[in-house]
């Protein structure tokens, strides 16, 4: 009987022992003002990567046409490099003590990305194909719409 009180004892003080420690819940949230134009550039990658997917299999039943497949390919090569570039340059921008010596270098990188994205819209245009247009044209508005989380971060001049 005694040992069943002792058991009891010491149970319900580890039960309470436990809920007296607090978990951080995590890591400490990300604070820096250039993290929406990260995840910004986060969700244009994935968004590339939709587009190139599409293009695949758009190019794979016919119905992209190889004249129009080639230089969609070319520039979504320079988007994906440039969109990379642009997110190592943002990275170097969230870890350095002093954010302004690298903002030139963000919104060179920005300005690339701007101009390989208007190098896919170029070539998204010509196609001939209503349906794979359409296609191809969505994923696309996708991308131009992390474009202004961007812009309203960097204000690049």
């Amino acid at each position: 009987m005694k040992s069943k009180a002792v058991l009891t004892g010491l149970l319900l003080l580890l039960v309470f022992t436990s809920f007296s420690f607090k978990c951080s819940g995590g890591p400490p949230p990300d604070t820096s003002p250039y993290r929406p134009a990260a995840k910004a550039a986060g969700d244009i990658a994935e968004s590339i990567k939709a587009m190139i997917t599409i293009k695949r299999a758009l190019a794979k039943n016919g119905t992209l046409k190889p004249a129009e497949e080639r230089p969609l390919n070319d520039a979504l090569l320079k988007l994906t490099r440039a969109d990379k570039a642009f997110v190592n340059e943002v990275n170097v921008v969230k870890n350095a003590t002093d954010a302004s010596t690298s903002k030139p270098k963000v919104c060179l990188a920005f300005a690339a990305l701007n101009a390989a994205l208007s190098e896919v819209n170029s070539t998204v245009s010509p196609v001939t194909d209503p349906n794979a247009k359409s296609k191809l044209a969505t994923a696309l508005t996708v991308i131009t719409n992390s474009i202004p989380a961007i812009t309203s971060v960097l204000q690049c001049s």
